[in-house]
């Protein structure tokens, strides 16, 4: 069997290519341990091309507009005929790899990690709903959540859940007083860490609101911010010690560095049906959570009835406020099961 694996190189402001980040490039990568797999990042960003090799991997990278865009669909079309083509970042590159796949005759597999047609700038390209014909026409889907699955599956011939995982060479836990030696943080500052995509949907403007009636009660607690910020979002705040966007291999040291670690997520329509590699990185770390009771969380784990009792409302600061306090002093850890893309990687193949 051979595997033609068609993704996005930038999504989630990271690269999958430099930092070998997500789905789109961890599954390919275990993959390709098992059988032959070449990866095809599509840059929709830059004028880079790349041609690498990690392991048994072989990797391209091409612009989207691009002489070598062309040669690489002919070379798959016409040398490297691959059996099974996989596509997976939005439903533009879902309709390029089912072509290709028709074309090679191949398998077309539909890798949904987010609601695409909840993406800003989605267009349904002259198809009537352009996410439901390849969820259709695909022979197999594959889900991050839960939720997408269950709303989708009726339309697939086949689905399966296949959920984030988390890299275990780099998100395990660390020493606090280390990691904050690493990073210059004072020693005595008591850290509520975020780290990610900072859109309001993410709770952020909430987890900013929150910690600062807590500065406002002790001046120790501050937020840890890492994540590329938004254009309009405030952070000229004594409280907020912000990182700038971390390199991956980073964020996990800046996680090590608090006392407790945030997901203020707030209830949307593309958030819903989303998952989060986030939280299985924290609960890896083993640091308290502190998180809402967005659909996000709900729709994805399962918490005992003792737990509720630690859960913030979504997109209410004072309750969150509230749950920064005790969880801090009463160092609460929910019981969350991840799992490492090795082993997902594994039970799809």
């Amino acid at each position: 069997m051979s595997i033609l694996f068609i993704g996005k190189r930038f999504y989630t402001n990271r690269d999958a290519y430099t930092e070998k980040f997500g789905r789109i490039y961890q599954l390919p990568y275990y993959w390709s341990k098992e059988t032959k797999t070449d990866l095809w990042l599509v840059d929709y960003h830059s004028k880079e091309k790349i041609k690498d090799q990690h392991e048994a991997l072989k990797i391209t990278s091409t612009p989207i507009f691009s002489f070598i865009f062309i040669i690489h669909v002919i070379k798959t079309l016409f040398v490297d005929r691959p059996k099974t083509i996989v596509a997976s970042g939005d439903c533009y590159i879902g309709l390029f790899s089912f072509i290709l796949a028709k074309i090679c005759r191949a398998k077309f597999i539909f890798d949904v990690y987010d609601k695409y047609d909840a993406f800003t700038g989605y267009k349904n390209l002259g198809f009537k709903n352009l996410f439901q014909f390849l969820l259709k026409h695909a022979d197999t889907c594959l889900f991050a959540s839960k939720k997408l699955q269950h709303e989708s599956e009726l339309l697939c011939k086949k689905s399966l859940l296949v959920p984030n995982g988390i890299d275990t060479n780099l998100f395990y836990p660390r020493n606090k007083n280390q990691s904050r030696s690493f990073l210059n943080l004072d020693q005595n500052i008591i850290y509520v860490g975020y780290f990610g995509s900072m859109e309001i949907e993410r709770g952020i403007d909430d987890l900013i609101s929150a910690v600062k009636l807590l500065h406002e009660e002790n001046s120790k607690i501050y937020i840890l911010l890492g994540g590329k910020k938004r254009d309009d979002l405030n952070l000229e705040y004594e409280f907020i010690h912000f990182l700038g966007n971390v390199p991956f291999t980073d964020v996990p040291i800046a996680m090590a560095c608090c006392d407790l670690l945030t997901l203020p997520y707030r209830n949307s329509a593309f958030l819903d049906h989303a998952s989060s590699c986030k939280i299985g990185e924290y609960a890896a770390m083993n640091i308290p959570i502190v998180m809402t009771n967005s659909n996000h969380v709900l729709n994805n784990y399962k918490f005992k009835d003792h737990d509720l009792n630690y859960i913030s409302k979504n997109h209410n600061p004072n309750d969150l406020a509230k749950a920064i306090k005790i969880i801090l002093l009463e160092k609460h850890k929910f019981n969350i099961l991840f799992s490492t893309w090795n082993d997902i990687s594994k039970n799809i193949i």
